[in-house]
């Protein structure tokens, strides 16, 4: 009897001991928490331009000389050049802004029928010309050209004065940029949100054009030069958060 009791008694609580020994288990188990919604946004490019007067011409012309002495190729180069140089001068055109940016002695070679002949020497002097006044950039050329100067390579117009057209040029491109983020997030049915990185692309381009025609009258000749506006170009990149 005494048995049949203990075991009665045993087995309930055995049953309970199970049941109070899961009780801490249970109260340490934890929830992950709910996925948080990612995090969307929206990448764009804008571009704002703006003109600005050009106030500099840079004008390349070169004297080329031919002999079948390289000495005298040389001199008569010399010669020629530092006749342009008098001539600039004295049409106003100060020495300084008169350099010389290229100079290069070859001589010419040919094949013929497998057999190498040599030519004259050539002598170039390349002449760089500045002015601060572009309606003078039609007179410096012709200077040059009727005092020797035989070879016209390029003429470039440019702004000295661009920090506030720069600052507008930005100004456009990151409106641009926003108005067509807006327009972008409405169509797909989505609401703009904050800003979260501006990026200039690449640096300001500078960028300018002109055209010239030599005229002939007469015996004389005057080329008119046309200098135009520099214009001032600036892209960013841009993105924003939907909502």
């Amino acid at each position: 009897m005494k048995k049949n009791f203990s075991r009665k008694i045993a087995a309930p609580l055995a049953a309970l001991s199970l049941s109070l020994a899961a009780l801490p288990l249970s109260s340490c188990v934890l929830r992950a928490p709910e996925a948080s919604e990612q995090a969307r946004w929206i990448s764009v490019s804008g571009t704002g331009a703006v003109s600005v007067k050009s106030d500099m011409a840079t004008i390349n012309v070169a004297v080329v000389t031919y002999n079948r002495s390289v000495i005298e190729a040389a001199r008569l180069n010399a010669e020629a050049v530092t006749k342009v140089r008098v001539a600039l001068i004295d049409a106003g055109f100060p020495a300084e802004s008169i350099t010389t940016s290229d100079y290069r002695i070859w001589q010419d070679i040919s094949n013929r029928n497998g057999v190498q002949y040599r030519g004259d020497y050539r002598v170039t002097n390349s002449i760089h010309i500045v002015t601060m006044d572009t309606s003078k950039a039609g007179n410096a050329i012709d200077v040059a050209v009727k005092n020797g100067a035989n070879e016209f390579n390029s003429i470039q117009f440019s702004a000295t004065k661009t920090s506030d057209a720069l600052r507008e040029a930005r100004t456009l491109a990151i409106k641009n940029a926003a108005e067509a983020a807006n327009l972008m997030a409405k169509t797909a049915g989505a609401e703009l949100g904050r800003v979260i990185k501006i990026e200039e692309l690449g640096s300001p381009i500078y960028a300018a054009r002109a055209e010239s025609k030599m005229m002939m009258a007469a015996n004389d000749f005057a080329t008119p030069i046309s200098a135009g506006n520099s214009e001032v170009s600036v892209t960013v990149h841009c993105e924003y958060e939907i909502k």
